[in-house]
């Protein structure tokens, strides 16, 4: 059996190195399989790099298999993320222990969490509508509900935000994981500070996008494209000012007229930043508005973000990753594709399929802003 590990890797570096490395360590050096974040990513902007590079990333430092996770869980809710990757590791068929950084590696009180999270309190939802109405972030209106009955770090700490989530999942799946919440070493998430080889995900894209010298922070020297997504704002902006509030209002997440402040930023604005920062308010997290706005541009409507995965895409293996697939072929409960194009394609693939369409307009080069490309792009077989 294999380690199942939840990433966006964005772009790869030394902590997931090491996150991997520690849970083979953990484990008997099972081998690991990546579920990962396709063309956009749960913080809600398109990747810093394609799907297939970052896929070479890992495989190159550690990973065996490496599964997309579809575009209508990476640009969703934590819950949501959580739910299409955890439940696609689970219909594998070939994962028995799930693993993944923690702010404070305590398996047994992130659990206790997400029971209590799975069975809310009348008393905690009360308050926590109470707080919303007063215009606090759901993020935050939860963590103050949640006081006295789980510690406010977990529910403040990004990491274990996710691992809550993780388990949440696991649970209602009955997948039977074993966990393995392994420590975070080096830097906090979002964090701009370093710490000798560690540096966030967050900082390294901001060096990345100014030409900065990442060679430090990550266990590779190749050099990779850098996707710009400011090559999509006047597409954005079009749509928000041309495609009327019942389809804005149809998209996952968007509700108490958020369409309307949509449209009302794009007839002021014309970067995705700047209508970003004008519907932005105490109530709405930037990462919740932006995900609705790149789910506007790629059509994620309510319906289609609530469709359980479907398929498993197939990113990229080493050789002992295609024993892994090869037994896949037995015990998956869902398609395995490899050869993209000959799926029969189904909702969740064809949005994925729009999704990496779009994403590519935003590549440094002609050659990559070609159409299709889900299509014709192979799995990358790495030694």
């Amino acid at each position: 059996m294999a380690i199942g590990i939840i990433a966006e890797f964005n772009p790869f570096h030394n902590g997931h190195k090491y996150l991997i490395n520690e849970a083979k360590h953990l484990n008997n050096n099972e081998p690991v399989v990546c579920v990962m974040s396709g063309a956009f990513v749960q913080r809600g902007e398109p990747a810093v790099t394609d799907k297939w590079t970052r896929a070479k990333m890992a495989l190159e430092n550690g990973a065996d298999l490496i599964f997309e996770l579809p575009a209508a869980f990476s640009l969703n809710t934590a819950q949501k993320f959580a739910y299409g990757a955890v439940a696609t590791l689970h219909a594998s068929g070939i994962v028995d222990t799930l693993a993944f950084g923690s702010e404070s590696g305590d398996t047994r009180e992130l659990r206790k969490a997400a029971a209590v999270l799975a069975d809310e309190p009348p008393v905690v939802s009360k308050k926590l509508k109470a707080l919303m109405a007063e215009g606090m972030s759901y993020p935050c209106a939860r963590a103050r509900a949640y006081e006295g009955l789980i510690p406010s770090s977990l529910l403040s700490s990004p990491n274990d935000i996710l691992g809550i989530e993780y388990l949440r999942a696991a649970d209602e799946l009955n997948a039977g994981f074993k966990i393995c919440a392994i420590t975070r070493k080096g830097t906090s998430h979002d964090s701009a500070e370093t710490a000798g080889e560690f540096a966030s995900a967050s900082e390294l894209r901001r060096l990345i996008l100014e030409n900065g010298n990442i060679s430090g922070f990550v266990p590779y020297s190749d050099s990779f494209p850098v996707y710009d997504s400011s090559r999509l704002d006047t597409a954005v902006t079009a749509l928000l000012r041309t495609c009327g509030a019942d389809y804005i209002s149809s998209i996952n997440d968007v509700a108490e007229g958020l369409e309307n402040r949509f449209i009302k930023a794009a007839m002021t604005y014309c970067t995705v930043d700047e209508i970003c920062g004008a519907v932005k308010s105490k109530r709405y997290a930037m990462s919740r508005i932006r995900r609705i706005i790149w789910s506007v541009l790629l059509g994620i409507t309510k319906e289609k973000a609530a469709l359980p995965p479907s398929y498993i895409r197939i990113l990229g293996m080493t050789q002992r990753g295609k024993t892994l697939l090869k037994q896949m072929k037995t015990a998956s409960k869902l398609p395995v594709v490899i050869k993209a194009a000959d799926y029969c394609a189904d909702e969740l693939f064809d949005l994925n399929r729009r999704a990496e369409d779009v994403f590519s307009l935003c590549a440094p080069s002609p050659s990559l802003r070609k159409g299709g490309r889900d299509i014709t792009v192979s799995p990358v077989i790495a030694e």
